[in-house]
């Protein structure tokens, strides 16, 4: 086995054993990560408190523990969401082409030509805070990433051999959609689901931060650290906790991504 799949598995195990824990994460909180108490306000660091307390007197920890559900698996929900509208629209645009695939694909480039960042502050800002508004708006321009990789990669294979062996066969188009063009054009497209796993959490957190995600009292990384921002100087723990963990989780999840690329290039498959 070489170095590039033991670096596939090593991460894919990490992401893995991450995506469980979050699942029951705040089981293992060792305090009530919603109960406010402010005579032990911005306590440091020690004893029943590890990560210490917040302006609230809430533990740190406990509120780390109990968002990474919510900061992971909307990133995860979102990615999978528009990976699979997008890839839907890129296969029927790129096989069927003509006035659909033209209106469609420049309404791509319209949401393709504003900053996605900036667009998701905008249109969350008109739909207001919370969870699924954050999500609609990162969403609004994610999806066009996968819908043109899959329509470019339909257009240089749906006149070979083998898609046109398919028509003479009786295949219906949806069956040569699903079962002929699908399986040559996934690779590239879940390569870059995996790369977008962190810039979506990030993209969400960022929008948290900025009070158009996630509300608080709700526990989530980027809504934490927006609360503490203001009283860094006095109480730094109430950043450290969900910062690291949101670096550490961003980076996992974008070496598997650079892992998963790396197995399927096709010019690595060439020199083996």
């Amino acid at each position: 086995m070489d170095k590039v799949k033991k670096r596939l598995i090593v991460f894919g195990i990490l992401a893995a054993i991450l995506i469980l824990f979050s699942l029951v994460a705040e089981n293992f909180a060792p305090n009530d990560p919603y109960e406010t108490d402010v005579t032990i306000a911005r306590l440091a660091p020690g004893g029943d408190y590890p990560l210490g307390t917040d302006s609230l007197g809430r533990c740190v920890l406990s509120r780390v523990l109990a968002g990474a559900r919510t900061s992971i698996f909307s990133a995860l929900a979102l990615v999978a969401i528009t990976f699979v509208f997008g890839t839907v629209v890129g296969i029927v645009c790129g096989y069927f082409g003509g006035i659909v695939d033209s209106v469609v694909m420049r309404f791509v480039d319209i949401l393709l030509a504003f900053p996605s960042m900036i667009l998701a502050i905008a249109v969350a800002g008109i739909l207001g805070g919370g969870l699924f508004n954050a999500m609609l708006a990162l969403g609004l321009t994610a999806w066009t990433v996968y819908a043109r990789l899959a329509r470019s990669h339909v257009m240089a294979i749906k006149e070979e051999d083998f898609i046109k062996a398919a028509r003479i066969n009786g295949n219906s188009k949806v069956r040569i959609m699903a079962r002929h063009l699908l399986p040559n054009v996934i690779g590239p497209l879940v390569v870059n689901a995996t790369v977008q796993i962190g810039s979506t959490m990030m993209g969400i957190a960022g929008l948290s931060f900025l009070g158009l995600g996630v509300q608080v009292p709700a526990a989530e990384w980027g809504s934490m650290i927006s609360e503490a921002r203001n009283y860094f100087q006095l109480a730094p723990w109430c950043i450290w906790g969900p910062g690291v963990a949101i670096i550490a989780t961003i980076m996992i999840f974008n070496c598997l991504g650079d892992a998963v690329r790396d197995v399927l290039d096709p010019k690595r498959k060439t020199v083996e």
